[in-house]
């Protein structure tokens, strides 16, 4: 399907069927290219999952106590070292755009405006 020629709310439906969490706060280009993807990244496929099926995957692997285990915490069990790298790479790119903004003591106060 061509979702580019989709409308954004057409968009939102389509991403809500996907059941990719946030869809509504996401911009047009994002929903594009989750939604042309062939498989959700695995950060938003674990999102996805309910806890019921975290402990199916527990179970899978053979991990001990997880029917005690939060859904956090089988998370983090389970995908703890590919989600974390996920948002390592998430944060590093956000401080990279924080370091960017302009020094004020640098500018002008006559040139604010105030």
């Amino acid at each position: 399907m061509d979702y580019s020629t989709l409308s954004l709310v057409d968009l939102k439906k389509h991403a809500k069927e996907a059941r990719i969490k946030q869809y509504y706060v996401m911009k047009r280009a994002q929903l594009i290219e989750l939604l042309s993807m062939d498989e959700l990244p695995l950060t938003l496929r674990v999102e996805k999952m309910t806890i019921h099926q975290l402990r199916e995957e527990a179970k899978k692997r053979g991990i001990k106590g997880f029917w005690d285990m939060t859904r956090g915490k089988l998370v983090e069990v389970l995908f703890g070292e590919e989600i974390n790298n996920a948002s390592a790479d998430k944060n590093e790119e956000n401080k990279s755009q924080a370091d960017e903004h302009h020094e004020p003591q640098k500018h002008d106060a006559k040139d604010v405006g105030v």
